[in-house]
C-alpha cells in the first residue's frame, strides 16, 4: 500500500507531503483546490506520461516520491528482474524527477530505472480510476484476467497445468530447428564431422606432449653447446683437459683434510669442518648428475626430423580446430556430439513429432475446459453485476462477457495457444433500454465506466492482487441515493485493499477511515496547495460541508454525525 506521498514544485504545490494509511483514505475540498494535482502527481510517480506543464510555473524541475508497502510476490519478482532488492522492511520508494529541459530521472530504491519499468511497477502496486482513467476495463486484454480471478477457485488449477504443458510444448517445438534443412546437406555434415574426427584421432594427440617435443627438440638442435657445457663443468670439479690443474673437488678434500687437523681444538672449528664436508658431498653429487647427464647427450638426425614431423602434423591440426592440443580434443568431442545427433536426427525428429502431437491434442483440451469453465464463470459474473449496477443507479444495465473460441489450426497443424489457451473475452454492455450491446470502449460515459469498475471491483474484492486502488470522483453525476451505495461498495473493498479515492460527497467522505482535506491559500500574492489530514471533530465539519455548504449549523452537524456512524 502506499504511505507516502512527496511532491515538489508540482503545479500550485511547492512541497508537501501526503500520508495515506490502511482502508479508505477520502481526499476532499473545494473545486479547484488541488485534488487533481495530487492524483497527477501519483500518476508521474507511477510512470504515467507526464507533460512539462506540470512543473510549476518559475521552477525548472519537480519532484514526485512514493513510499510503498508491499509483500505481494509479483511485485517482489519484478525487482529481482530488475536487479533491485526491497528494503527489509519490505517498503519500496519510486520516485521521479521532472525538468523544463524534458529530462526525466526514475528511480527505484535509490537506482535508477527506465520510465518503463517504474510504469510497470507503478501497474503492480496501484490501479486508478477515474472519469478518464479507466484504461484496465476499457482494453479488452485485460477482461480475461478479471474474469480468471472471479473464477479462480475452478480456472486457476487447470489453467497452472496449462501453462506448464504449454512451455514443455514450446521448447520441444523450438527443439525441431536444431533438426531444421534439407537431409542432403545434413549427409554433407556428417560426412564432413566423420572426417574431422578420423582427422583428429589418427594424430593420437596427447595433451601435454607438444612442450616435450619442444624441449627435446631444442636439446638436439644445441647437442653439441649442451655437450661441451656439461664436459667443461665436470672437469672444472674433479680436475681435466678444462680444470686446469686441481679440481674443485680435490680442493674442497684438502680443505677437510686441513680443517680436521685442527677440529678437536675448538668447537668453532669442529663445526666448520662439518659446513665443508657437506660441501663436498654435494659436489660430488653434482658431479655424478653432470656426467649421466653428458652421457645422455647424442644427435640424432632421424630423431629431429620425427619431432619436426609431429609438431608440424599438430600444427596443422591447430590452425583448423583450436590453439592448443586441449581445445583439438574439445573440438573433436563437440563434433561427435554434433555427427551423433545429425546420425539420430531422423528418429529423433519423428519422436519429436509424435510427441509434439500428442501435447498439442492435451492442450487443446484443457483449454477446451478453460473457456467452458470462462463461459459457466462469465453467466454468473454478469448477473452479479448487472445487481451490483442496479444499486448504482445503473438498473437498465445489461452486460455481458463476449468469449469467443478459436480452434483454427497453423500452417504446421498445431492449434494457435497463447499463455492464456484459445479463449478470447471482451466485456460487452447496453447501458440504455433498445441499445445494442457494446464493447465497453465504445461507452463515452466516464462515469458510467467507473461504476462499472466499481461493481467489478466489489465483486472482485478477495481476489484482486493489486494492493491500493484509487477512484478519482467516480460519484461524479449520480444521485445521493447512489453515492450511498457507492460509499458502501468502497468500504467493502477496503477490508482487502487500500482505497484512496477523491469526491464531492458526502457519504464518501463519511465512510472513510482517514480523512485529507485539500485546500487553496493566497500567501505573498501567491497560491499554494496545502494538505491536512482531519481529526474525527474536522470530519465531522468537512461532512456537513459536503452535505450543504454550511459546517457550522447544529442540524447539519447532526445530520453528518448520524451519516459517519452508519458506516
Amino acid at each position: 500500500m502506499l504511505l507516502q506521498l512527496r511532491i515538489k514544485n508540482i503545479a500550485l504545490i511547492d512541497e508537501l507531503t501526503v500520508e495515506f494509511k490502511e482502508g479508505m483514505n477520502c481526499l476532499t475540498g473545494e473545486t479547484g483546490a488541488g485534488k487533481s494535482i495530487i492524483i497527477d502527481s501519483i500518476q508521474c510517480m507511477l510512470g504515467f506520461r507526464t507533460s512539462k506543464e506540470l512543473i510549476k510555473s518559475g521552477c525548472t524541475n519537480a519532484f514526485t516520491e512514493g513510499i510503498f508497502y508491499t509483500q505481494n510476490d509479483e511485485v517482489l519478482k519484478y525487482l529481482e528482474e530488475l536487479g533491485i532488492e526491497a528494503e527489509e522492511d519490505n517498503s519500496i520508494i519510486l520516485q521521479r524527477e521532472l525538468s523544463t529541459s524534458g529530462r526525466n530521472v526514475c528511480r527505484v530504491n535509490g537506482r535508477i530505472v527506465p520510465v518503463s519499468a517504474l510504469r510497470q511497477l507503478g501497474s503492480l502496486l496501484i490501479d486508478i480510476h477515474g472519469q478518464n482513467d479507466n484504461q484496465n476495463i476499457v482494453k479488452a486484454g485485460g477482461h480475461m484476467k478479471l474474469l480468471d480471478e472471479y473464477g479462480a477457485e475452478d480456472i486457476s488449477d487447470i489453467k497452472a497445468k496449462y501453462k506448464a504443458l504449454l512451455n514443455e510444448f514450446k521448447s520441444l517445438y523450438a527443439s525441431l530447428d536444431n533438426y531444421s534443412g534439407d537431409p542432403k546437406e545434413r549427409e554433407r555434415l556428417a560426412d564432413l564431422y566423420q572426417y574431422q574426427i578420423d582427422e583428429i584421432d589418427e594424430a593420437a594427440l596427447i595433451p601435454a606432449e607438444e612442450d616435450e617435443l619442444r624441449e627435446k627438440r631444442d636439446i638436439l638442435n644445441n647437442a653439441g653447446k649442451i655437450s661441451e657445457a656439461l664436459n667443461v663443468s665436470k672437469d672444472i670439479l674433479k680436475g681435466g683437459e678444462y680444470g686446469e690443474g686441481i679440481g674443485a673437488i680435490d680442493a674442497i678434500k684438502s680443505v677437510v683434510s686441513n680443517i680436521n687437523s685442527i677440529s678437536s681444538y675448538s668447537e668453532d672449528y669442529s663445526a666448520l669442518l662439518g659446513k665443508i664436508e657437506e660441501i663436498s658431498y654435494t659436489l660430488e653429487d653434482i658431479c655424478d648428475e653432470i656426467r649421466g647427464l653428458s652421457d645422455n647427450v647424442y644427435f640424432d638426425q632421424n630423431e629431429l626430423d620425427e619431432i619436426e614431423e609431429r609438431l608440424e602434423k599438430i600444427n596443422k591440426l591447430k590452425r583448423k580446430y583450436g590453439e592448443s592440443i586441449e581445445e583439438i580434443l574439445s573440438y573433436r568431442d563437440n563434433t561427435q556430439k554434433q555427427l551423433d545427433e545429425l546420425l539420430s536426427a531422423e528418429s529423433t525428429v519423428k519422436e519429436i513429432l509424435d510427441n509434439l502431437k500428442k501435447q498439442n491434442e492435451e492442450l487443446y483440451e484443457m483449454a477446451l475446459k478453460i473457456n467452458e469453465l470462462r463461459v459457466k464463470a462469465s453467466e454468473k459474473l454478469s448477473c452479479q453485476i448487472v445487481e451490483e449496477l442496479k444499486s448504482l443507479e445503473m438498473g437498465k444495465t445489461i452486460f455481458d462477457a463476449d468469449i469467443k473460441f478459436d480452434n483454427s489450426l497453423t500452417e504446421k497443424g498445431y492449434y494457435d495457444f497463447s499463455s492464456e489457451g484459445l479463449s478470447g473475452v471482451e466485456f460487452l454492455i447496453s447501458s440504455n433500454p433498445g441499445e445494442p450491446l457494446k464493447p465497453l470502449s465504445k461507452i463515452a460515459s466516464g462515469g458510467e465506466l467507473s461504476r462499472i469498475m466499481l461493481a467489478i471491483k466489489t465483486i472482485l474484492a478477495d481476489a484482486d492482487s493489486i494492493p491500493t486502488l484509487i477512484f478519482d470522483e467516480i460519484d461524479t453525476g449520480i444521485s445521493g441515493r447512489a453515492a450511498n451505495s457507492v460509499a458502501r461498495k468502497l468500504k467493502i473493498i477496503s477490508k482487502n485493499h487500500q482505497v484512496i479515492c477523491v469526491t464531492h460527497h458526502a457519504q464518501l467522505a463519511a465512510a472513510a477511515d482517514n480523512n485529507i482535506y485539500i485546500n487553496k491559500i493566497f500567501e505573498d500574492n501567491n497560491t499554494k496547495t496545502v494538505v491536512e489530514t482531519l481529526d474525527e471533530n474536522s470530519k465531522i465539519k468537512e461532512v456537513a460541508r459536503l452535505l450543504d455548504g454550511d459546517c457550522e449549523s447544529e442540524i447539519t452537524m447532526v445530520h453528518a454525525k448520524d451519516l459517519i456512524s452508519k458506516f
